[in-house]
């Protein structure tokens, strides 16, 4: 029996100071049958002292537990594990909400009978507003959620409408993930929440999209994980498209968005590259787009597919073909200028 109609989950790490704004966001909630499960993935700060000196006189159902691995799938999953909400919904510590946030996802779920729901939201950079709005409400069953959602999430073609899969901005009942046993991958370390969220929308049976508004205020930081050096980036990313196939191929749709996922798979490489830009030395960043070059030319899925095929920008392609014909120090010059602009546009 579900105690409350939400569980909202909030890892943190090191997240003092984001104290206020943690409890700004869940204390100014006008949707009030909810719980609150904030999972400290091992802060070597006083984030749980001071979380718990802040929520004292808290209008709301919280506790604070310790994860129980190390990271954000960790600690989402240790969250999940101890929810009592018939709906689990996740919020990151230094982002921020309207006010309706719950409240809208909620009352969407219920009147569309929607398994999952997705608001819209505004992304914050470097003192830049740039909203990701739905274009309708509209709602998929799972046969409309194969042949066009997921298609999308993959890679996006002919000006379609990109739907990016975080778990913030989103409600999604529980039984979903229960019975399907549908967990974080704790090896996956970046994109997490799409591997999660992609089988999620495999096993839902309708989806509701919400466009009147944006209610998550997502904030990019180029301190994020999303910009800053990485190790072992290619390996990782190498495991998470293994994690990648297999659902697509258990779920029977590789075939279908074969040069769609073939396309995404290729700009994978070209995100590897600009996370070798940002090591410390020189010689290691050589050595990095060496590694890339020699796994992209030896990927039995690009290995007999011509670059010119997929959907990529051509400016992607080329740097591939580069990559490929052994041009290191031009792409060395190129990525390092391509990650100096895109830290300027993230300040």
């Amino acid at each position: 029996m579900n105690t409350y109609e939400i569980s909202l989950i909030v890892p943190v790490h090191n997240s003092s100071n984001f104290v206020e704004k943690i409890f700004k966001n869940i204390s100014t909630q006008t949707f009030t049958n909810f719980e609150v499960i904030i999972v400290d993935d091992h802060s070597q700060d006083n984030t749980t002292k001071a979380l718990k000196e802040k929520f004292e006189n808290k209008n709301f159902e919280y506790q604070i537990l310790l994860s129980n691995g190390n990271g954000v799938s960790a600690a989402r999953n240790t969250g999940i594990e101890n929810s009592q909400g018939k709906y689990i919904a996740f919020i990151d510590d230094d982002d921020e909400l309207s006010e309706d946030y719950l409240q809208m996802l909620y009352n969407t779920a219920k009147k569309d009978k929607a398994e999952v729901v997705l608001g819209s939201y505004i992304e914050i950079f470097n003192h830049k507003k740039v909203p990701k709005i739905f274009k309708e409400n509209i709602t998929y069953n799972n046969l409309e959620i194969r042949k066009k959602i997921i298609p999308q999430t993959i890679f996006p073609i002919n000006n379609e409408e990109e739907v990016w899969l975080p778990v913030w901005r989103s409600l999604i009942l529980k039984d979903v993930i229960s019975y399907n046993n549908i967990k974080f991958d704790e090896k996956i370390s970046q994109a997490e929440d799409f591997i999660f969220m992609l089988e999620i929308l495999f096993k839902t049976k309708k989806i509701s999209l919400i466009s009147e508004k944006p209610i998550y205020f997502y904030n990019r930081r180029s301190t994020s994980s999303m910009n800053r050096y990485i190790i072992d980036d290619l390996s990782n990313q190498i495991y998470f498209h293994k994690v990648f196939v297999r659902i697509l191929q258990e779920n029977k749709l590789f075939e279908d968005v074969k040069y769609r996922y073939l396309s995404n798979r290729l700009r994978m490489y070209s995100t590897v590259m600009s996370n070798a830009v940002r090591a410390p030395e020189k010689r290691q960043i050589l050595d990095e787009m060496r590694e890339t070059q020699n796994t992209l030319r030896n990927d039995i899925y690009l290995k007999k597919v011509s670059f010119k095929n997929l959907d990529n920008p051509i400016a992607v392609k080329f740097l591939m073909i580069l990559l490929k014909h052994n041009h290191i120090n031009v792409l060395y010059t190129i990525y390092s200028y391509k990650e100096q602009k895109r830290l300027r546009k993230f300040g």
